[in-house]
């Protein structure tokens, strides 16, 4: 109880240090036809979740993390923001002395040609406060985004700048993620598909595989207005990870098949 505690204060506090250097921001809800499209937006989101799964592998052992963001959008499409959840695997796989908490920093430029069609080249630092002894890689990442959307599809191209979460690798490593939100008819859910590949390069390249993922996704604005930005989702996610490769120091296997349950607010 004590771990997502501090947890949740270091989030808040993360989310209230980005709004503080932006005073005077006009918020911005989803829906709102009537804002100024010159005015800076204001977006975040709260979730909790079985199991923090990332790329397909658990972050957390198979626990429940707490996570937020806030997301700052500007004019002609830049945007930048920053989210955190807690982690267990910096300890559990990497061999951290400490450290139970990942921070993201983001940004880039988002183009929509039209209604249905979205461009997205952004720049993304994946932090991972902590002290490590002699010898082990530092977790931290940045990666370089390379994204497009058609209606409900979507490919994103991530290509990473050198170390690759805890990989001493040469810069090049890539994540391909090609996803699908389909909506069944005009109700409240929404059948979520995906496909992964992570491919790391040089030593790390037999740590590589690939990744996919089943959801469904309620939409629970439908039972009321105070459920406005709420939505729950349940998934099905796993991968080919080489399980002598990726089990953890508790002998968990963080690619394995696993089910897990999603609350997120937005706002």
């Amino acid at each position: 109880m004590h771990h997502f505690a501090c947890t949740l204060r270091r989030l808040a506090g993360l989310s209230a240090a980005a709004l503080a250097l932006a005073p005077g921001l006009a918020w911005s809800q989803s829906g709102d036809e009537n804002r100024d499209a010159s005015a800076v937006t204001v977006s975040g989101t709260a979730t909790l979740t079985s199991d923090y799964l990332f790329r397909g592998l658990t972050q957390t052992g198979g626990k429940p993390a707490v996570q937020a963001g806030v997301e700052l959008g500007g004019k002609a499409g830049f945007y930048a923001g920053s989210s955190g959840s807690n982690v267990g695997w910096l300890q559990d796989y990497q061999g951290y002395r400490a450290g139970s908490l990942e921070l993201d920093l983001y940004g880039g430029w988002r183009f929509k040609p039209d209604e249905a069609t979205t461009f997205d080249v952004g720049l993304i630092h994946y932090r991972y406060p902590g002290s490590r002894p002699a010898g082990v890689v530092r977790a931290d990442t940045t990666e370089l985004l390379v994204g497009a959307a058609w209606r409900q599809l979507a490919a994103k191209l991530y290509v990473s700048a050198g170390d690759t979460f805890g990989f001493d690798a040469p810069a090049g490593s890539t994540y391909l993620d090609l996803s699908a939100a389909v909506p069944i008819g005009d109700g409240p859910w929404t059948i979520d598909l995906h496909a992964g590949r992570q491919r790391f390069r040089g030593a790390a390249g037999p740590f590589s595989y690939t990744d996919w993922k089943l959801g469904v996704r309620y939409d629970a604005s439908t039972i009321g207005p105070a459920w406005n930005g709420t939505t729950v989702s349940l998934q099905y996610t796993d991968t080919n990870a080489d399980r002598a490769l990726w089990t953890d120091l508790n002998g968990v296997n963080m690619g394995r098949a696993r089910l897990s349950v999603i609350l997120t607010r937005s706002f």
